[in-house]
């Protein structure tokens, strides 16, 4: 594996939903260019759920959502560069509510960095901060040609000079398509990168682009571009492949720059995961034999109830696939997925891996399910699946000053020592605590837990000071 799949299996994972109490929904990633100063920078991506977003404006009647953010770029603790601003989103005319996306950039040099985000919603004040951290990891360009990131595109147009924004580049406002998740009603896949070239002269080379098969990296040759380029210091290329009949299954979009000898000498791919209901999926395109598939059987009464309690493992490509509309798909084509979403991660262990995570789902099934929610969509019984069990639990639910609360404490958790997760219940109308605090990187993080805690009737309970210092 060259430096630069480290960089992208990096990116690849680092699309994570962010998601506070009761709070705002979005979706994070990022993109590593280099501008012609020769100065590295990142292109920080969110994208926001309109259905986690209030809707109004004060100043008018038009209905709008409107988010106060703020990122920083850290290293060591230490805050190199940060920005606070305001991201409205588009006016509402028939009350139908879409999602929407924010652009911003960030000069940094090669070295490790921990992006934190925070996002407030501006028309909701009893909506929590959502915050989230993530470490990303930048590399320098050091050999004679280099690709940047292969970006996805949601949609492009020609920028106007006098007007250029956050999303102008090369000529082009390109907005970002930051899922890898490409559902039925997409039938394009656009795409952008950079070649980079740190020579005087400029060398010719061949640039070939092309849709490859995730498992076996077998290239579709329906799917394959070629093109030559007299390399500048910066060439820009955009792609586009129609994708209308590309049936559902995960690809790999793959460019590859060749010198005049045919040697590849820079290449980068991306993660895609397709699902097309208008096209059925071939028998000799399946991955896992029917035999295999008996192993994971799964009756048609209960795959979607475990398909969508695997969300929790997934990472965000599959959420879409696992939690998403699956009326469309046939019990085949869930059953083919399901065998496949554990046979990549586990091969010849996948089956006994499967069995495990099986118990734990029912087991948070009855400990967590209430009336209303399966125990896998609670927040005890994700966190259980996830984690598996605590080492410590606290339970405070009898306190006169304070609502209900559950401190869970885990020894290691994930490669993560001494991890604590608070749950409490502000209402007496079930038994679904709601996580409010962790310590977990990637899990809500909230230094004011206590507060809501106190919030039942404005006293405190200096236990909760002891409970947090005996878990450190």
């Amino acid at each position: 594996m060259t430096k630069k799949f480290k960089i992208t299996a990096l990116i690849l994972f680092s699309l994570i939903s962010i998601k506070g109490i009761s709070g705002v929904q979005a979706i994070f990633n990022y993109k590593q260019f280099m501008a012609p100063s020769k100065e590295i920078y990142i292109e920080s991506y969110l994208s926001f759920v309109s259905s986690s977003l209030k809707y109004k404006n004060p100043e008018n009647s038009v209905l709008q959502a409107r988010l106060l953010v703020t990122q920083y770029i850290k290293q060591g603790g230490e805050i190199l560069d940060f920005k606070k601003y305001k991201v409205l989103g588009p006016e509402l005319e028939d009350s139908i509510a879409v999602d929407f996306k924010d652009q911003q950039r960030f000069v940094l040099t090669p070295g490790y960095y921990q992006v934190e985000i925070e996002v407030i919603d501006l028309n909701d004040s009893l909506k929590t901060p959502t915050i989230t951290s993530r470490t990303i990891n930048i590399e320098g360009y050091k050999n004679k040609i280099n690709v940047s990131d292969l970006e996805l595109i949601d949609y492009f147009k020609k920028s106007d000079k006098n007007n250029k924004n956050e999303f102008s580049k090369s000529g082009f406002d390109i907005y970002p398509m930051i899922s890898n998740y490409l559902p039925t009603d997409v039938e394009k896949l656009a795409y952008y990168f950079e070649v980079y070239n740190n020579q005087a002269s400029k060398p010719k080379v061949l640039v070939k682009q092309y849709v490859e098969t995730y498992y076996g990296n077998k290239i579709l040759p329906s799917y394959l571009k070629r093109s030559v380029k007299i390399l500048d210091q910066i060439t820009p290329v955009m792609g586009v492949f129609n994708i209308s009949k590309l049936p559902t299954g995960n690809y790999n979009l793959v460019i590859e720059i060749r010198d005049s000898s045919n040697k590849v000498i820079a290449k980068d791919k991306v993660f895609i995961q397709r699902v097309n209901t208008n096209v059925q999926i071939q028998v000799a395109s399946k991955i896992i034999s029917e035999e295999q598939q008996n192993s994971y059987l799964v009756f048609e009464d209960s795959i979607d109830y475990f398909l969508e309690s695997m969300a929790i493992i997934g990472n965000s490509f599959e959420y879409n696939v696992l939690k998403g509309d699956k009326s469309k798909l046939t019990y085949e084509m869930k059953q083919n997925y399901f065998a496949s979403f554990w046979q990549s991660r586990y091969g010849v262990d996948a089956i006994a891996q499967w069995n495990k995570y099986r118990a734990l789902v029912y087991e948070a099934e009855q400990k967590y399910g209430t009336k209303i929610r399966r125990g896998y969509e609670t927040d005890m019984g994700r966190v259980f699946i996830k984690y598996g069990r605590p080492n410590d639990i606290d339970e405070r639910l009898n306190q006169q000053a304070t609502y209900p609360y559950i401190i869970w404490h885990y020894y290691k958790a994930n490669n993560q020592s001494n991890v604590m997760f608070v749950f409490y219940n502000s209402t007496a109308v079930n038994q679904d605590f709601e996580l409010i605090h962790s310590t977990m990187q990637g899990e809500i993080t909230n230094t004011n837990w206590k507060t809501y805690v106190n919030k039942r009737v404005g006293g405190g309970d200096s236990r909760i000071d002891q409970d947090e210092r005996r878990m450190r």
